[in-house]
């Protein structure tokens, strides 16, 4: 059964035009499938699972529809008016739940203040996280529907999210529950990443936080998702980086632990690795199986 037609379309953005194709790479990328009709005669059919069943001329839809005896007013039909389909956006590396903002930091940063040197100043992730500790659950779920609704509005439809301005049980916890609420109104996918090794709070040490994630944070995570909670905490995400998880410090072990204890949870790694300085992290990756 089909439920949705769009028509009056002057150009489908395809990508791919075969069942078998999920994706193109190196120089295939220059010869996406696109079909162009200057009539606005094009439309795309969906089937009640939300899968595109037909891509074509608007001929095309009638026939099949009259062939199977569907009649076209029982579908919610779209007239783009000549408008343009292209595939949604997937989104990665993103924060969209915090708290507070850091606009005042681009004063640093156009001084030519670096990137740690702006945490080392009481700014970057630490600010945030003192922000996003103090703000409730409620609070960060409505400031997040309104990023998600502005995602939407401009093309993204998966999202790879992740928390990490929490950096303790309960507030990583609350993020993640955030990530994890669905929305009728919001149809946007989240991929969740727990990044509560997002950086090493005040007070605390590389190993501290380490053994906190492993022992507490983690455990937690498996249990709500075996209670049906956090489904779409999918992944698990460590700052491998000068002055906060480093690879090649002697505490270099705790980053493989922190990645294996979320894989043996069931998550994938998906790390930060050379984002600011060359540490190793690629290799150290490629050493665990990621």
């Amino acid at each position: 059964m089909y439920r949705l037609l769009v028509k009056g379309l002057k150009q489908v953005v395809q990508i791919v035009d075969d069942d078998v194709t999920e994706f193109l790479v190196g120089e295939e990328m220059n010869n996406i499938k696109i079909l162009n009709n200057d009539s606005e005669s094009l439309s795309i059919l969906v089937d009640s699972n939300g899968k595109f069943s037909y891509i074509g001329e608007f001929n095309g839809v009638k026939k099949r529809l009259k062939e199977e005896g569907i009649d076209m007013e029982k579908l919610k039909v779209i007239d783009s008016k000549g408008g343009i389909a292209i595939p949604g956006f997937v989104d990665g590396h993103s924060h969209p739940v915090f708290a507070g903002d850091r606009v005042h930091e681009f004063a640093m940063k156009l001084a030519g203040a670096t990137y740690m040197e702006v945490q080392q100043a009481g700014g970057g992730i630490m600010f945030t996280t003192n922000r996003t500790r103090e703000a409730s659950e409620q609070e960060l779920r409505n400031d997040f529907e309104e990023i998600a609704k502005k995602m939407l509005r401009s093309g993204t439809t998966t999202l790879e999210a992740k928390s990490g301005y929490g950096l303790n049980v309960d507030a990583e916890m609350k993020m993640l529950r955030v990530l994890s609420t669905e929305n009728p109104s919001i149809p946007l996918e989240v991929s969740a990443t727990f990044c509560g090794a997002h950086a090493v709070p005040k007070g605390s040490t590389e190993s501290e936080q380490t053994r906190m994630i492993c022992d507490e944070l983690i455990p937690k995570i498996e249990a709500e998702k075996r209670n049906g909670g956090l489904r779409n905490v999918e992944n698990i995400d460590v700052f491998c980086e000068k002055g906060v998880f480093e690879v090649e410090s002697r505490y270099s072990w705790i980053i493989q632990k922190i990645l294996k204890r979320g894989q043996e949870a069931g998550m994938a790694v998906n790390f930060h690795a050379e984002e600011l300085k060359y540490i190793g992290g690629v290799e150290m990756g490629a050493k665990i199986g990621t």
